[in-house]
């Protein structure tokens, strides 16, 4: 009878094996399609011009510049524990903002080396994506020329057709002051995070640091990874050109250059 057990378990073992091969070698011979990596890059871009221009806003503070927002179409209002930006129509750095962001957190100011602000949105759009939720900033101006912004996200995106799409995840933004005016990156990106589509969870990984420029609406270095239902991709954006292009390399070994 343990004869039979244990011939039954090999067996079994073996069936288990090849199934996991099979279902292995399935996923292998199947890509993400460019359509799907292309409308996750639209979402990505809307939350990262984001982050970049709450980052150059406390830049911008703690540099003295009395333009604080980078446009003369926000108006800023302080409260006794929050800031408050108001966009209309204004475009800044290639990208449109409209409505309101409130900051709420270190005590209504941005004094201070170090702290955290809660940031929550009032009818704001940012390129046509209506924005919902909160995002929490940690800022980090303890070393001179690298402020380090840590960014918690956790939003939902509505597009122009309706459709409601959610991220979440976290991101470490660090700027490199003493690179500005060079040819080297003013700031670059690390961190993971989920955008939730259509009751389908796509997570991005950045493998290579996602790299940028002030006066550019792009990411233009790095490799930013993909997953969605076993399936795997990877984003290279470049060596440093400001365009809104990508090559996608997939498992398989096809690549191929995007745009979105």
């Amino acid at each position: 009878m343990r004869k039979s057990i244990r011939i039954l378990l090999g067996f079994g073992m073996l069936l288990g094996i090849g199934c996991s091969t099979d279902s292995d070698n399935d996923l292998n011979n199947k890509n993400l399609s460019t359509q799907e990596v292309k409308a996750q890059m639209q979402v990505n871009s809307a939350t990262e011009g984001l982050d970049e221009l709450l980052a150059t806003l406390l830049i911008n503070d703690k540099s003295g510049s009395s333009d604080k927002s980078g446009s003369d179409c926000t108006v800023i209002s302080f409260a006794e524990k929050s800031i408050s930006l108001a966009f209309s129509q204004c475009k800044i750095n290639g990208n449109l903002l409209d409505g309101t962001i409130t900051l709420t957190g270190n005590d209504g100011n941005m004094e201070g080396t170090e702290g955290v602000f809660i940031i929550s949105f009032d009818a704001f759009k940012f390129n046509g994506y209506l924005l919902d939720g909160t995002k929490s900033v940690t800022f980090d101006f303890s070393v001179a020329n690298n402020p380090v912004f840590t960014i918690a996200t956790d939003v939902t995106l509505k597009n122009t057709e309706g459709e409601i799409i959610g991220h979440k995840g976290n991101k470490v933004l660090t700027w490199h002051l003493d690179q500005l005016d060079t040819d080297e990156p003013d700031f670059s990106w690390t961190g993971s995070w989920d955008i939730i589509q259509n009751g389908t969870t796509y997570s991005f990984e950045v493998t290579e640091p996602l790299s940028g420029t002030l006066g550019c609406a792009y990411i233009t270095s790095g490799i930013l990874g993909l997953e969605v239902n076993g399936l795997m991709a990877s984003l290279d954006f470049g060596q440093g050109t400001c365009d809104q292009k990508g090559t996608v390399s997939y498992p398989d070994g096809k690549t191929e250059e995007i745009s979105w």
